[in-house]
């Protein structure tokens, strides 16, 4: 006697004894919860660690392009040297979160040291501009200079390379971030990006 094959059916039952939805209890709330808190801080890690990958790829190249401009250089040329090379990140604003690598380089033996800056943004404004201003204060007298800008592109990315400032190591010099549009500062560093004692900062800062 032939058997019977089995059918198996993967459609939908609606019969008496079909399986109905059910809203997930307190203990499955509690585990989509948890879940999305972990893929949250997974996001903010891979943020972090893709930022702090940025600026090492950074001071990276500063010392290969250092170290290009040695090889055909003649035995007594002036060489270039780096420094230091510090790294910084401002407080979170609505236009995104800043970070600014700030690189000492001597152009030549014996000569003043010229701080070159890079500011990186991955949440700015798409097509905005946004500038980088250095500051000094001298008493009661301020003094600006726009220094350096940048667009962020359709991602929100944003680059600003601000090469050879003259920033003297005093405590009244500070460079900030500010938004192109408006004039609103985004944050900074208070103090010579590469000397001690800088810090970052929110508001800027009074003389």
């Amino acid at each position: 006697m032939d058997e019977e094959p089995d059918i198996v059916s993967s459609g939908p039952r609606w019969g008496h004894g079909a399986a109905r939805w059910r809203r997930p209890g307190r203990s499955g709330w509690i585990a989509i919860l948890v879940l999305g808190g972990v893929l949250a801080c997974l996001g903010l890690a891979i943020s972090l660690a893709l930022q702090v990958a940025h600026q090492n790829d950074t001071i990276n190249k500063l010392h290969a392009a250092v170290r290009n401009t040695r090889q055909p250089a003649p035995a007594a040329a002036a060489l270039p040297t780096i420094e230091a090379s510090v790294a910084y990140t401002l407080p979170d604003t609505a236009d995104g979160s800043y970070s600014v690598v700030a690189v000492g380089i001597r152009p030549k033996p014996g000569s003043a040291v010229l701080t070159w800056l890079f500011v990186y943004s991955r949440h700015a404004h798409p097509g905005a501009r946004y500038g980088l201003l250095q500051v000094t204060c001298k008493g009661q007298d301020v003094t600006m200079a726009a220094i350096a800008d940048g667009t962020a592109d359709q991602d929100g990315n944003l680059t600003i390379v601000a090469p050879n400032l003259a920033i003297s190591p005093q405590e009244g010099a500070w460079v900030e971030v500010y938004r192109w549009a408006d004039g609103t500062v985004l944050g900074g560093i208070q103090g010579p990006p590469i000397g001690r004692g800088a810090t970052t900062f929110r508001d800027a800062p009074t003389c």
